[in-house]
C-alpha cells in the first residue's frame, strides 16, 4: 500500500532526524543544545561591555540626535505655533546630566528666593505704611502747632491700648493660621486647610464683636479719670471690632506666600487713615482753633476707616487669587473625616495664643511705661500734668513713630519665615531648616544694621523734620538715637520669637519674654528716678536683652546656630553699615553748619533726604562689594555691573 510507512522505514527515519549536519560536523540533539548553551554563556559575558559603550554615545552620536530634536521642535512650532509647550529637557544636555545631584542646592536656593521675596514684600508694604504713618506727623502737628506734644501723647496712650487689643482679640491667629496653612499643604491636607480657612473666619467675626464691645465698655478703667482719653477709646472699638477678620484673611494669604496683597492692604490702610485724619483735622481746627483732643478723637477713629479700605482689597485680592486656593486639586479618594469646629478652633487657639506676646511684646514694654511713668515721676518730683504729658510724648510717643518705621522690617522677615519652617518642621528636614535659620540671621542684620545706624547719624535733622523746632529739640534728638538702638534688640527679640514659634518652641518664648519683663519692671522706679524718660528706655533695653540671650542660647543648644555660625558675615555688615553711617553723619555736620546754618523745616528736610540717600547708596555699594548682593538678588546678580561685584 502506497499510503503505509512500515516500521524499518520509520526507525530509519528517527535516526536521520537525530543527527544533524552542523558545519560539516554530524551532531545529536544533546550536542548541539550544550553548544548553544555555551554561546548563550559567552553573549551574557560579552553584554555589559557592550551595554557601556552602547551608554556612551560620542559626540558626533548626541550632535545628530541634538540636531534632531531641535528640527522636530520646530516642525511642531511651525504647526501648532498656539500649543504652549513646557520645557522639556535634552537627555543628553550636559546642564540636566547632574540634575539628582544639584536638586539638593536647587531646594535651598528656592527656599532662599522664596524668604528674600516674601521679606520684600512685607518689608514693602510695612516700610510703606509705616513711613505714611509718620509722615502724616509734619503737617498734624503743625497743624496743632503748640498742642502738638500733648496731643501726639494722648495719640499714642490710645493706640498702645488699642495694639493691646488688637493682639487679644486677634489672639495671634493669623501668624497661626499661617504656620497651620503651611504645614496642612506641606503634608497634602487639603480638606483640612480648606476647613482652618473657613473656621478662622468665623472665628474673626465673633473675636472682633467681643473685644469691640469690651474696649468700649472698659473705657472708665482704661482711661485712669482722664476725661480726654475716655472719648479716644470710644473711638478705636469700631477698628477693634473689624481687624481680626482683615488679620485672618492676612493670615491665609501669608501662609499661601501670596505677600503681595497683604502688603497691598497695609499700603492701601495707611493711605485711607492719612488721608482721613488730615481732612478731619482741617475741619475740626477751622471750626475751633482749640479743639485739639476733637482732632486726636478723629485721628484715631481714621483706624476703623483705613480698615474698611483694606478689607476691600483683601476681597479683591481673594477674588483675583481664588485659583490659587483651589488649586490643590482634592485627592480622587474619600474625603478624610473632617475635624468637628470646636476642635479645630480650640487648636487654633492652641497653636495661636503665644502669638499674643509674640505681636505685643513691644507695646507690653510700651504699656508699662505709660502706666508707671506718671506715677514715679509724680512721686518723685512737683510737674503739672501737662508737663508730664509733653515729657512722655518726648522719650515715647516722638521716637517710637520713627523707630517703628524700621523695626517692622524684621516682622517681615518673620512673617515669611514662619510658614517656610512650619512646613520644613513638618517634613523634618534638620539642615535646611539650620540653613533657613542662618539665612535669616544675615537677612535681619543686612536690613536692620545700616536702618538703624543710618537713623542714629541722621537723628538731628530727621527729628526736627517730623517736630517743631523749638527747646525740646535736642533732649528728643538725644532719645531718638537712644530709641535707634533699642529698635535693634526689639526687632531681635521679635523675629526670634517668631522663628522659635514656627519651630513649636513655644515655652523658650514664653519664658524669655517672662524673664525679659520682670526685669523690665524691677529697673523700671530706680531707672525713672534717676534719669527720667531715658531710664524707662533702659529698663527696656536691659529687659529685651535677657531675652534675646536666652532664645539664642536655646538656638545654640537644640538647633546648632548662633551668631558666630555667621560671625564672619555679620561683621562684614556692621562695618560696611558703620562706614555709612559716618559717612552720613558728615553729610550733616557739613550741610547743619555751613550750607544751612539756621534750621528751618526746608533745611532739614533736605538735609535728612540728602544724607539719608548718600547713605543708602554707600552701603549698597559696600554690600554689593562685600558679595551681599547674592542674598537679596539671587540669580538677578547678573543685572548689576560686573565692575560692583566682588572678585572671584
Amino acid at each position: 500500500m502506497a499510503g503505509e510507512q512500515h516500521p524499518d522505514d520509520l526507525k530509519m527515519r528517527g535516526q536521520h532526524v537525530d543527527k544533524v549536519n552542523v558545519d560539516g560536523q554530524i551532531l545529536s540533539a544533546e550536542e548541539i543544545l550544550a553548544r548553544a548553551r555555551q554561546r548563550v554563556q559567552q553573549k551574557q559575558q560579552m553584554q555589559p561591555e557592550q551595554d557601556n559603550r552602547a551608554q556612551e554615545p560620542s559626540a558626533q552620536q548626541i550632535a545628530v540626535i541634538k540636531a534632531k530634536n531641535e528640527r522636530s521642535r520646530q516642525k511642531i512650532g511651525q504647526k501648532k505655533p498656539n500649543l504652549k509647550q513646557k520645557s522639556i529637557s535634552d537627555p543628553f544636555d550636559a546642564d540636566v546630566l547632574p540634575k539628582n545631584e544639584a536638586s539638593s542646592e536647587q531646594v535651598k536656593n528656592d527656599s532662599q528666593a522664596t524668604l528674600v521675596k516674601g521679606s520684600a514684600w512685607l518689608s514693602a508694604g510695612n516700610m510703606l505704611s509705616r513711613i505714611l504713618g509718620a509722615v502724616y506727623i509734619v503737617p498734624w502737628m503743625a497743624l496743632l502747632g503748640s498742642n502738638s506734644n500733648r496731643a501726639n501723647g494722648l495719640f499714642t496712650q490710645g493706640y498702645t491700648i488699642y495694639a493691646i487689643f488688637l493682639a487679644i482679640a486677634t489672639f495671634g491667629v493669623p501668624s497661626a493660621i499661617s504656620k497651620l496653612v503651611a504645614e496642612y499643604n506641606a503634608r497634602q491636607n487639603v480638606y483640612q486647610s480648606r476647613q482652618l480657612i473657613r473656621q478662622s473666619m468665623w472665628l474673626g467675626v465673633f473675636l472682633g464683636i467681643v473685644f469691640g464691645t469690651a474696649i468700649y465698655v472698659l473705657t472708665p478703667v482704661l482711661s485712669m479719670g482722664n476725661a480726654n482719653f475716655v472719648p479716644v477709646l470710644h473711638s478705636l472699638a469700631p477698628a477693634v471690632a473689624i481687624f481680626p477678620v482683615m488679620s485672618m484673611l492676612r493670615g491665609v494669604f501669608q501662609g499661601y506666600q501670596l505677600m503681595s496683597i497683604s502688603a497691598l492692604s497695609q499700603v492701601v490702610e495707611q493711605i485711607a487713615r492719612v488721608i482721613y485724619m488730615l481732612v478731619t483735622a482741617v475741619i475740626i481746627l477751622k471750626a475751633n482753633p482749640g479743639n485739639w483732643s476733637g482732632v486726636v478723637v478723629q485721628s484715631t477713629f481714621a483706624a476703623f476707616i483705613g480698615a474698611i479700605f483694606s478689607m476691600l482689597v483683601l476681597i479683591w485680592g481673594w477674588l483675583r487669587y481664588r485659583h490659587v486656593f483651589l488649586s490643590s486639586a482634592l485627592p480622587q479618594v474619600a474625603p478624610e473625616e473632617q475635624t468637628p469646629t470646636l476642635r479645630l478652633i480650640f487648636n487654633i487657639l492652641k497653636e495661636s495664643w503665644p502669638f499674643i506676646i509674640i505681636g505685643s511684646a513691644i507695646t507690653l514694654f510700651q504699656l508699662v511705661d505709660q502706666y508707671t511713668y506718671f506715677d514715679i515721676m509724680a512721686h518723685f518730683f512737683a510737674n503739672t500734668n501737662a508737663q508730664l504729658q509733653t515729657q512722655f510724648a518726648l522719650f515715647s510717643a516722638n521716637p517710637n513713630k520713627l523707630i517703628m518705621i524700621i523695626v517692622p522690617f524684621s516682622t517681615s522677615i518673620a512673617a515669611t519665615i514662619l510658614p517656610m519652617l512650619s512646613g520644613k518642621k513638618a517634613t523634618l528636614t534638620r539642615e535646611n531648616i539650620q540653613e533657613q535659620l542662618k539665612q535669616v540671621i544675615k537677612l535681619f542684620a543686612l536690613v536692620m544694621l545700616p536702618s538703624t545706624l543710618g537713623m542714629f547719624a541722621i537723628a538731628g535733622p530727621l527729628y526736627k523734620m517730623f517736630y517743631p523746632i523749638d527747646v525740646s529739640n535736642q533732649e528728643g534728638i538725644y532719645l531718638l538715637q537712644y530709641s535707634t538702638i533699642l529698635a535693634i534688640a526689639f526687632s531681635l527679640f521679635m523675629l526670634l520669637a517668631f522663628v522659635l514659634q514656627a519651630l513649636s518652641e513655644v515655652s523658650i518664648v514664653i519664658k524669655s519674654f517672662v524673664f525679659g519683663m520682670l526685669v523690665k519692671i524691677a529697673l523700671q522706679v530706680p531707672l525713672v528716678r534717676y534719669f527720667e524718660g531715658m531710664g524707662a528706655l533702659m529698663a527696656s533695653m536691659v529687659g529685651m536683652a535677657i531675652a534675646i540671650a536666652y532664645m539664642l542660647d536655646f538656638l545654640k543648644k537644640a538647633y546648632g546656630v548662633s551668631l558666630t555660625s555667621v560671625e564672619k558675615e555679620l561683621w562684614q555688615l556692621f562695618i560696611g553699615a558703620v562706614i555709612m553711617a559716618i559717612i552720613a553723619y558728615l553729610v550733616v555736620f557739613i550741610f547743619g553748619n555751613f550750607v544751612f546754618p539756621v534750621d528751618t523745616k526746608i533745611s532739614v528736610t533736605i538735609t535728612s533726604l540728602l544724607s539719608a540717600g548718600v547713605g543708602g547708596i554707600v552701603v549698597i555699594l559696600l554690600y554689593l562689594r562685600m558679595g551681599f548682593g547674592d542674598d537679596l538678588l539671587g540669580s538677578k546678580i547678573s543685572y548689576v555691573p560686573q565692575k560692583l561685584r566682588p572678585k572671584r
